[in-house]
C-alpha cells in the first residue's frame, strides 16, 4: 500500500496535489518575506519566486500601466491580497487569448489570497472562476492536439467549442492516453465547478475571514495577548466562536475544489490551534480528505489507473482525523453536538467497505474498520434515531463480511 500521494507524471496539467504544494511554497515565501527587515527584503528579492510579487503574470501584459503599478505594489507588500486579485483581473482583461501557461499562473495567483487566509466572497469567486477558465483552456488545447494526432481515441470525445485559433502545442504531454485523461478529468471538474457556482449564486457566500483574525484567537495569539495584560474572558470566548464559525463556512465553500483543498487543510489546522479539545477542526479535515477521495475516484473513472494507489493513503488520512475527533467525544453518553463526528465516521467506514477491493483492504482490516463504525453509529442512534438507516447499512456490511468468512471456512473444510 502506498504511504504517500504520488500523482501521474503523464498528467502534469491536472495534478492538483502538486499545485497545492506549489501554493503552500509561494505563501511560505510571502510570509518569510514579511518577517525580513527592509534591507534584507531588498537584497533577497532576486532569490524569491516571481509568484511572490505576481510578476509571473505581469509579463503577459507588457506595456499595461495598471498591471505594472500593481506588480510594483506587490513587490513592496506581497501580502496585499486586494492588489493581487486586482492584478489577476487586470491581466485577464488585457487580452482575450492568453497562453495555457498564463492561465495556469493566473489560477495560482488567484488562489494565493485563499492560502494566505484572506477570504472574501470576491476572492473565492475569482479563484474558482480562474480555475474553471484554466480547465477549459486546457481542454481546448488538448482537443486541438488530438485532432492533429488523428487518433482513434477521439471517438468518445466531445469536440464542440474548440477555438480553431487556439495554440496547438503543449510540450508537457507527448502521449494520447495522458491527454485524453486530462480532457476527461477537466470536463468532469468543470461540471462540478458549474454546479458549485450555481449553488453560490442561489446562496451567496457572505463570510469574510482574515489571517489576522485567525492568528489573534490561536494559542500563539492568546499567549501574546496574555503577555500584554489580556486574558480569557467572555468576550474573547465569543470572538473565538465567531472565528470558528466563519472558518467552518469558508472550508465548506472551498472543499469541493481540488486546487483549494490544501488551503482548507491549513484553515482546519489553524482552527485546531484555537483549542485542542475542539472536534470541528478534525471533522473539517476528515471532510476535506473525503473530497480528496472523490477526486482520486474521478481520476480513476477518467482513465488514470495510477490514481488507484492514492485512494488508500487518502482514506487513511480521513480515518486518522475522525478517530482523533472521536477521542474527544463520549460514546457512552453522547450529545447532539457529537453527531457529526460519530455519523461521518460511520459513513466513512461504509465508504471503505464499498470500495474495499479498489483500495486493496484485507478482509480482517475491513471487518475491524466496520466494527469501529458500528460502535460510533450505535452511539449516534441513542441521540437521534434518524440515523438508524445508516446503522442498518453498517450492520448489513458486517453480516456480509461474516457470511463470506463462514463460506470460505466451509470451502476450506
Amino acid at each position: 500500500m502506498a504511504s504517500k500521494i504520488v500523482e501521474n507524471k503523464n498528467t502534469p496539467n491536472i495534478n492538483f496535489i502538486g499545485y497545492q504544494k506549489q501554493l503552500l511554497g509561494i505563501t511560505g515565501e510571502i510570509k518569510e518575506h514579511n518577517k525580513k527587515s527592509p534591507l534584507k527584503k531588498m537584497l533577497g528579492r532576486n532569490k524569491e519566486s516571481n509568484h511572490v510579487d505576481g510578476s509571473i503574470i505581469g509579463s503577459a501584459a507588457e506595456g499595461n500601466s495598471e498591471v505594472k503599478k500593481l506588480v510594483s505594489k506587490l513587490n513592496k507588500e506581497p501580502t496585499d491580497s486586494t492588489s493581487r486579485v486586482q492584478l489577476v483581473n487586470a491581466v485577464i482583461n488585457h487580452s482575450k487569448d492568453h497562453h495555457l501557461d498564463t492561465h495556469r499562473d493566473l489560477m495560482l495567483q488567484a488562489a494565493v489570497p485563499i492560502y494566505l487566509g484572506d477570504i472574501t466572497p470576491v476572492f473565492v469567486q475569482v479563484s474558482i472562476v480562474t480555475y474553471k477558465t484554466y480547465l477549459e483552456k486546457l481542454q481546448n488545447v488538448h482537443k486541438q492536439n488530438m485532432m492533429a494526432i488523428k487518433s482513434s481515441v477521439l471517438k468518445n470525445v466531445n469536440m464542440s467549442g474548440i477555438n480553431v485559433n487556439d495554440e496547438a502545442g503543449d510540450e508537457n504531454l507527448k502521449n494520447s492516453e495522458g491527454i485524453l485523461t486530462e480532457i476527461n478529468v477537466g470536463e468532469s471538474l468543470v461540471g462540478q465547478v458549474d454546479d458549485l457556482l450555481k449553488a453560490m449564486q442561489n446562496r451567496p457566500m457572505s463570510t469574510t475571514l482574515s489571517r489576522e483574525e485567525l492568528e489573534e484567537v490561536t494559542a500563539d495569539g492568546k499567549a501574546a495577548a496574555s503577555f500584554f495584560g489580556g486574558g480569557e474572558d467572555e468576550n474573547s470566548q465569543q470572538k473565538e466562536n465567531v472565528v470558528i464559525g466563519k472558518t467552518v463556512q469558508v472550508i465548506e465553500a472551498i472543499k469541493q475544489v481540488p486546487l483549494l483543498q490544501g488551503a482548507g487543510l491549513e484553515l482546519a489546522q489553524a482552527m485546531g490551534r484555537i483549542d485542542s479539545k475542539l472536534t470541528f477542526p478534525l471533522v473539517m479535515e476528515g471532510r476535506l480528505y473525503m473530497q480528496g477521495l472523490k477526486y482520486h475516484l474521478l481520476r480513476i473513472e477518467s482513465g488514470d489507473k495510477l490514481a488507484r494507489e492514492n485512494m488508500a493513503p487518502t482514506f487513511n488520512q480521513a480515518v486518522v482525523a475522525y478517530r482523533r475527533a472521536i477521542k474527544l467525544v463520549s460514546k457512552t453518553n453522547p450529545k447532539k453536538g457529537d453527531l457529526p463526528v460519530l455519523t461521518e465516521f460511520a459513513n466513512l467506514t461504509q465508504y471503505g467497505f464499498v470500495h474495499r477491493d479498489l483500495m486493496r483492504f484485507t478482509k480482517d482490516g475491513v471487518k475491524h474498520l466496520m466494527k469501529l463504525g458500528k460502535d460510533t453509529i450505535d452511539a449516534a442512534v441513542t441521540v437521534d434515531q434518524s440515523f438508524m438507516p445508516l446503522q442498518k447499512r453498517v450492520e448489513s456490511a458486517i453480516n456480509q463480511l461474516e457470511r463470506a468468512e463462514e463460506e470460505e471456512a466451509y470451502d476450506d473444510d
